[in-house]
């Protein structure tokens, strides 16, 4: 029987592969990716902490740095200027020039809590909502505290607390 085109294969014949290169060409190709993904996301760990350390040995003179000694008052709850019966309560902290500063804050206390009672005591509700509000309480509070201690005792007021009910 010689001759025709259905012969079987020959024993040691090969079976074509197809030319993808099938399963294994796929995941060459996942870990290739993988290993650059890694080295990529390792690389910008490592520059996200370099950074922050760079920009710390150099810090920028802002004003946001506490140079004096701070002071926390006693708390305020003060009725609003309401027709119904609304409330804030806030406290504040006072960044002083120095040591001097501390001991005018001391002899003076009644009066800074004389003109930031009277201040908070004639505030709407409205006045005291969002950020740019409490910003300008802040100045007008500092204004008044400036007044009764006299000037170079107080840099800035903090609020620690602020309730309105």
């Amino acid at each position: 029987m010689s001759g025709g085109g259905d012969a079987p294969p020959e024993e040691g014949a090969k079976e074509a592969k197809p030319e993808g290169g099938g399963p294994s060409k796929i995941i060459l190709i996942l870990l290739v990716l993988n290993l650059g993904a890694s080295g990529f996301g390792a690389f910008k760990a490592a520059t996200a902490h370099a950074a922050p350390v760079a920009h710390e040995a150099a810090p920028e003179a802002s004003g946001n740095e506490i140079t004096g000694p701070v002071v926390q008052l006693d708390p305020f709850v003060v009725n609003l200027n309401e027709a119904t019966a609304r409330y804030v309560k806030v406290t504040l902290q006072l960044e002083l020039t120095g040591e001097p500063a501390v001991a005018n804050l001391e002899k003076g206390k009644q009066l800074v809590r004389d003109q930031v009672l009277s201040y908070l005591s004639g505030l709407k509700v409205a006045d005291t909502l969002g950020e740019a509000a409490k910003d300008h309480m802040k100045e007008e509070l500092l204004k008044r505290i400036i007044d009764a201690l006299g000037k170079g005792n107080v840099k800035r007021v903090f609020f620690s607390e602020f309730v309105v009910q």
